[in-house]
């Protein structure tokens, strides 16, 4: 008997209101789906913004 896997937060796929954590699905721990993976995640290095106080 194959056993889920819990899928938690939404992909490239999915609308809006399923990219929150909260957001679970399940799939049969023998499939592969192109939009199951994990995400990366680096903090922004870019130009800081400046503040001109309007």
């Amino acid at each position: 008997m194959l056993k889920r896997k819990v899928i938690k937060g939404g992909s490239w796929k999915d609308v809006g209101a399923f990219l929150q954590v909260a957001a679970k699905d399940y799939e049969y721990q023998d499939t592969s789906k192109c939009y199951i993976g994990f995400r990366c995640v680096k903090t922004y290095s870019g130009v800081e913004t400046v503040d001109f106080g309007y």
